[in-house]
């Protein structure tokens, strides 16, 4: 990749951020990583909440955000779902996230699920600490265990579908919303294959921290 377009990834500690880390480390490209630290939970107006360093950078002041190389305009670009299709569908050579050469439609479908279905549960979760987590869940297990063979949304690789989907499934591990382990298996199972891929450990390694408990409902932060 020429230098000139290197991406630069500005990154928040405990948050989804995190599953574009690993999105970047899957696709083995150059990159500059930009760290953001929470607001500490004393502080006496958002605790716990993105910093002035991120609303410095652009109109969203919060993580992920993406600053694309030269060659591309240095565009600022917010959301999870937007960085990651940028991403793919620029570095992905190999097409190993299918996007090109697979099956495309699954994988809008999954990704509209995931970022609205599971999306709004764990959401509601965050402001009440109360989710209903059976059909979406339960819409996500069966589809690991009808669709695709090999393990992903996406089959025998990880899929835009999965890098989105790690965040919201490592919040409800996390925070044990619920036991993933006895009522959604094949979910706990797909999250202990994502969590033991390497590109997946090296991005923990370049983050600042993954600890989704550290904050409290949205109802308790002040």
């Amino acid at each position: 990749m020429p230098e000139d377009n290197k991406p630069t990834l500005h990154h928040l500690n405990n948050s989804q951020s995190q599953r574009i880390l690993w999105l970047l480390e899957e696709l083995s490209i150059p990159y500059n990583l930009v760290l953001h630290e929470r607001q500490p939970a004393n502080h006496p107006i958002g605790p716990f909440l993105a910093p002035e360093s991120l609303k410095a950078i652009g109109p969203y002041g919060k993580a992920p955000v993406l600053i694309t190389g030269k060659k591309d305009g240095e565009r600022y670009i917010p959301e999870s779902l937007a960085i990651a299709t940028y991403l793919i569908k620029k570095f992905d050579i190999d097409d190993k996230f299918g996007m090109r050469g697979g099956d495309w439609l699954r994988d809008d479908v999954m990704c509209s699920v995931i970022s609205t279905g599971l999306g709004r549960a764990t959401g509601f979760a965050l402001v009440t600490g109360k989710g209903a987590w059976g059909g979406v869940l339960g819409d996500l297990e069966r589809e690991l265990k009808e669709g695709p063979k090999g393990g992903y949304f996406a089959g025998e690789h990880p899929g835009r579908a999965d890098i989105l989907a790690e965040f919201l499934l490592s919040m409800v591990k996390q925070r044990n919303w619920i036991s993933m382990t006895d009522e959604f298996p094949a979910l706990d199972l797909w999250l202990k294959r994502v969590y033991a891929r390497d590109a997946f450990k090296r991005g923990l390694v370049k983050g600042n921290g993954y600890d989704l408990t550290t904050f409290p409902k949205v109802s308790e932060r002040r």
